[in-house]
């Protein structure tokens, strides 16, 4: 049914199509109603719907124990865009909490490479059978980091948030890092050799959809509206829905034309804001499957941050602004979770494909 609703969406999204009735003759004379579309102008069907999609995720060191779950919420919600008609074209990854380098690409990969799995290989070799040292990696693995497969996926994370140079030390701001991502969307990385992975490549221009994927395992730095959330004396909110001269988003500065704010998704896959300790695990607690060994690096946020984002940005653009709960998303069974979070971020391709 998710799947038939969704499908629904994207067919409004492609453009109206109309039908037409002709007249058959295929048994004895009876004339028989043979339906068959009609496209605007008579053009054939529109290609499917393309997007972008950025992963946000928190890389602490306690993320080295989400690293499996987190693997399999990215690859889940992208398998189940593209089962609708949603095709990534491009995915890339940023730590919540920026490193020495600052803003940057830590891996990602583009539709129709072939990755390879280097991760896997190394540690099946003996070479890297704990994988902790991220740096002394970095010239072995740079390459592989900007075409990452599945399978080296959760590797990767694992590898990142072990290094614990995304801790985030003295940071208070939950969006400094990926705004000043979004603001050197253009201009060139770090070598490979330093873990950098060439943005204007996997970002090279704007899809239909630019998708921004938020995991945060544990309590927001800040509350949206306090000062400690600012970036440059100014509110995330008003950064995001910040448009130029031509109603671009003003952030998001790609090396050529720019992408509307109504096209650009901010998906929240984070534990819940303003519950208990107590309350949080005993509802997660009842996930089926869900592995309460996370407790130890899972917790809610007293500070409100994604609840106030995803409202504003809907008040401004409906649809651009979408909560999963993090402990649905990783229990035993997260398929009905992926679908309704999929449902919830394909419900906003009508205005999406109205970009001229």
């Amino acid at each position: 049914m998710t799947k038939t609703i969704v499908l629904g969406l994207v067919a409004v999204a492609l453009g109206s199509s109309c039908t037409v009735v002709a007249p058959g003759n295929p048994d004895g004379g009876k004339n028989m109603i043979t339906p068959f579309p009609i496209f605007p102008d008579a053009l054939p069907p529109p290609k499917a719907l393309e997007a972008s999609v950025l992963i946000v995720a928190n890389l602490e060191r306690s993320a080295t124990n989400m690293a499996d779950r987190y693997g399999t919420v990215i690859t889940g919600l992208g398998g189940f865009l593209d089962s609708v008609g949603l095709k990534v074209v491009s995915m890339g990854l940023i730590a919540t909490y920026g490193d020495h380098y600052g803003p940057r690409l830590l891996l990602g990969r583009r539709e129709g490479a072939t990755p390879s799995p280097t991760l896997a290989g190394l540690i099946g070799a003996g070479l890297a059978v704990n994988v902790q040292d991220y740096d002394d990696l970095l010239p072995l693995i740079g390459t592989t980091l900007g075409n990452i497969s599945n399978e080296d996926l959760p590797i990767a994370l694992r590898l990142l948030a072990a290094s614990g140079n995304f801790d985030g030390d003295g940071e208070t701001s939950e969006a400094k890092n990926l705004i000043g991502f979004g603001r050197g969307l253009g201009s060139e990385s770090l070598s490979p050799a330093l873990g950098g992975v060439e943005r204007s490549a996997l970002f090279d221009k704007p899809r239909d959809l630019f998708i921004i994927v938020y995991l945060q395992s544990l309590p927001r730095r800040c509350a949206i509206e306090g000062a400690a959330c600012l970036v440059d004396g100014r509110k995330p909110t008003d950064i995001f829905l910040e448009t130029d001269a031509s109603g671009a988003a003003a952030w998001l500065n790609f090396a050529g034309p720019g992408i509307k704010p109504e096209q650009i998704i901010h998906v929240a896959i984070a534990t819940s804001e303003s519950e208990s300790l107590a309350a949080f695990r005993a509802r997660c607690g009842e996930v089926p499957g869900f592995p309460r060994t996370l407790f130890d690096v899972m917790a809610p946020s007293q500070n409100a941050y994604f609840g106030p984002l995803t409202a504003a940005l809907n008040a401004a653009h409906r649809g651009t602004g979408a909560m999963g709960d993090l402990c649905e998303l990783i229990g035993g069974s997260p398929e009905d979770a992926i679908k309704k979070l999929g449902t919830s971020v394909a419900g906003v391709l009508g205005p999406a494909a109205s970009k001229p």
